[in-house]
């Protein structure tokens, strides 16, 4: 029988607190952004949880965090810095995380640019296994 720790939308939330409690952004979503940003928003996390997958005795999700920010000046030019210190703190997060019901590890990170929302981003993707 599954626990109440291996749905989705409890890994979601754990993940979300994580990112919360670092202090990465004031604008956090999952699954999908809004439809309109605000002018005033510089940065903001994407939380995207996979399908889970049963491994004996816990349940591993692949989680993509997706860190935006937005350009300086001319559309194109990203904003290192701003992007780089999310990613610090949401690494930091990650490597001292210790809940007893979740494990998570990062597994791989790239980047991009969204053109329908101008900002860039990166992405990093981790494995967090719900414990039974």
């Amino acid at each position: 029988m599954k626990s109440e720790y291996t749905r989705l939308s409890r890994v979601e939330d754990f993940v979300t607190r994580l990112i919360g409690s670092a202090g990465v952004s004031g604008q956090i979503f999952v699954q999908t952004l809004p439809v309109t940003l605000k002018k005033g928003w510089r940065d903001m996390v994407l939380v995207d949880v996979g399908r889970g997958k049963q491994n004996g005795a816990y349940m591993s999700y692949t989680v993509n965090v997706y860190l935006y920010g937005r350009p300086t000046g001319d559309l194109q030019k990203k904003d290192a810095e701003l992007i780089d210190g999310m990613e610090e703190k949401f690494r930091e997060a990650v490597r001292q995380s210790s809940d007893e019901h979740y494990e998570i590890t990062e597994e791989w990170c790239d980047s991009g640019y969204d053109t329908a929302r101008n900002f860039h981003f990166n992405v990093v993707s981790c494995i967090v296994k719900a414990h039974e």
